[in-house]
């Protein structure tokens, strides 16, 4: 019987120890969390240890990453988890020569910059006489003296080409077949989105009136069948009912 009551009573009081000690080890584990979180957020922030001291640049070619860098403007010297990837990357998009772009810390100390340059589909003249380079997407993102070679250079009119006229432009080179789009040469839009342009062959040259965007596969290959007919002017506009001359 005395036995029995003595092995209660130390059951209880182990029970009432262990609830003593709980709060303590509950503290205790909130002040190690503490200190590793500062110590994490100091080693960060604040700590010379992660300063941000380089810029890595992927997806450019070697002579195009100082040019990236000096768009970039990353501040270097300070802490590597303050540096604003956000603001890296809105300043590039600004610079308008470059797509898919992303930004990312990699410990210790770099800034990583991740990108691809456009491509050029058109040049673009416009009336101010500039040579802007745009992408397939529609975008200029760049003036330069003259057309990369194999680019075709689009003549804007007396105003400027609107968004609708440039994906005309696009979508009738991108229409056209390989072999035929190297012959491609004086293309134009007019104030009304219309394009034409002239193909030069062995036979002499020829005036394209393609007309605005829309049923350009069809355009296309009425465009390849005619050049078989004499005459130096075929007018697709209307695909319906084209007219060579």
């Amino acid at each position: 019987m005395g036995t029995g009551v003595t092995s209660a009573r130390q059951r209880f009081e182990a029970r009432a120890a262990r609830a003593r000690r709980r709060p303590l080890l509950l503290a205790a584990a909130l002040v190690v969390t503490l200190t590793v979180a500062g110590g994490l957020i100091w080693l960060g922030w604040m700590s010379p240890l992660l300063t941000a001291t380089t810029v890595r640049v992927e997806g450019v070619p070697a002579d195009d990453v100082r040019a990236v860098q000096q768009v970039a403007k990353v501040p270097l010297g300070g802490p590597l988890m303050r540096v604003d990837t956000d603001a890296v990357a809105a300043r590039l998009e600004g610079g308008r020569a470059w797509t898919d772009i992303r930004v990312s810390r990699s410990l210790p100390h770099s800034v990583v910059i991740a990108l691809t340059p456009r491509k050029p589909a058109l040049a673009l003249r416009n009336p101010k006489g500039q040579l802007e380079l745009v992408d397939q997407g529609g975008v200029r993102f760049r003036t330069v003296a003259t057309a990369p070679k194999g680019v075709p250079v689009v003549a804007a009119g007396s105003s400027d080409v609107t968004p609708d006229g440039l994906r005309a432009a696009l979508a009738a080179l991108h229409a056209l077949p390989a072999s035929l789009r190297s012959h491609v040469a004086d293309m134009s839009v007019n104030a009304a989105d219309q394009v034409s342009f002239t193909v030069t062959e062995k036979a002499g040259q020829r005036t394209i009136v393609w007309g605005a965007a829309g049923q350009e596969e069809t355009k296309a290959r009425l465009v390849t069948l005619l050049l078989k007919e004499p005459g130096t002017r075929i007018d697709v506009s209307v695909p319906e009912a084209p007219v060579t001359r």
